[in-house]
């Protein structure tokens, strides 16, 4: 039978929550079309519960490949596609029954090489944690990227696969290095919207993504971590420029994901058990990028603030001097406040009601 949509799906030591991903691919009202199962090499019975599923449903099919990393697999991914459009969703997570309706309906109804739905975010425990943004159901034609795009980006809407249904011709080409451990996905949407004629944005809340405390398709450590996520903004940035929509609000846009992205390692670096002189390595080398330089100076240019304060470009050694000296100056603050909390609200009391000098 020939489908009009392929679900492509990565497998990697998820047993435990296939079963609910399976019960609502099952129930999606839109059945026209086959799902993918791609097993990366699990080491737990992963693959046993595809290959069980799929014999419920000749829509299945199942691939078993040695472990590759997740860049690896969905490019392998595409080796299979043989339908017009396609789809991903993630085994560990689930969708509404009108996940894939909605995404085709739009792309139908529009003729769009892309369409894009809304996600919602979840803990282990089903607390929400948040969504995409609401912005109706919006038509954005190829004379319109460089006015939208950047809402895209910041919205994150342009950061995964899935919540998506790509024209599949536009999508087979692409090739992101096995090597990019984190990002691909953005990666690879920015490379198919440099063919793409339109997208259009759906208001559908039918996706949900599962923040587990150890998510098993994606993974993210290591000292390179900033210099990899650039990798990322690099490609976003050379894009856009190739594209000739590298406007000030995409620049913008890019700039703040390259500081805050510089915070988030150096955090981490800061509170690692790494050597000092390691530490302050690492650290000056963020600091010293090029990429980050010229995200930090275009910044310094502006006149709106970014809602952070990014890190001014100086030596590791001297920003970790600062980060202790502060550091130290809470903890001593914290240290009076604890020993004489009667002492203190008396303080501040007293200065509260104190006549002010003219």
């Amino acid at each position: 039978m020939d489908y009009k949509l392929t679900v492509i799906t990565p497998v990697y030591n998820i047993a435990e929550h296939l079963p609910r991903f399976f019960d609502s691919i099952s129930a999606q009202t839109f059945r026209d079309f086959r799902l993918l199962l791609l097993d990366d090499g699990s080491e737990d019975n992963s693959l046993e519960v595809c290959r069980a599923f799929a014999e419920k449903d000749s829509r299945v099919k199942v691939v078993a490949a040695e472990h590759m990393g997740v860049t690896a697999i969905k490019t392998k991914a595409l080796e299979y596609v043989e339908t017009p459009y396609t789809a991903y969703a993630d085994g560990d997570d689930y969708v509404e029954p009108d996940y894939l309706k909605h995404l085709m309906d739009a792309r139908e109804k529009y003729d769009a090489d892309l369409s894009i739905s809304r996600v919602q975010y979840e803990l282990e425990n089903g607390a929400v944690e948040g969504a995409f943004p609401a912005r109706g159901e919006l038509l954005i034609p190829r004379e319109d990227f460089e006015e939208k795009i950047p809402m895209l980006l910041d919205d994150r809407r342009l950061n995964y696969h899935y919540g998506k249904v790509y024209r599949s011709s536009l999508l087979k080409d692409i090739r992101i290095p096995d090597d990019v451990r984190q990002g691909s996905d953005t990666m690879t949407n920015f490379q198919f919207i440099k063919n793409a004629s339109s997208i259009v944005l759906i208001d559908d809340l039918d996706y949900h993504y599962i923040r587990y405390s150890k998510r098993s398709v994606t993974s993210y450590s290591g000292e390179d971590a900033f210099f990899r996520i650039n990798r990322i903004n690099r490609c976003v940035y050379d894009s856009c420029k190739e594209m000739g929509i590298l406007s000030e609000e995409m620049l913008r846009v890019i700039d703040s994901r390259v500081l805050q992205s510089a915070i988030w390692v150096i955090d981490k670096i800061f509170v690692s058990d790494s050597e000092a002189a390691s530490k302050a390595r690492q650290i000056d080398d963020i600091l010293h990028d090029e990429f980050y330089l010229a995200a930090y100076e275009r910044q310094q240019r502006r006149t709106t603030p970014l809602k952070f304060t990014p890190i001014e470009p100086q030596s590791g050694a001297a920003y970790l001097k600062k980060r202790q000296k502060a550091l130290a100056k809470q903890l001593r603050k914290a240290k009076i406040l604890k020993a004489s909390p009667g002492f203190i609200v008396a303080f501040f009391h007293k200065i509260k009601h104190s006549p002010s000098e003219e």
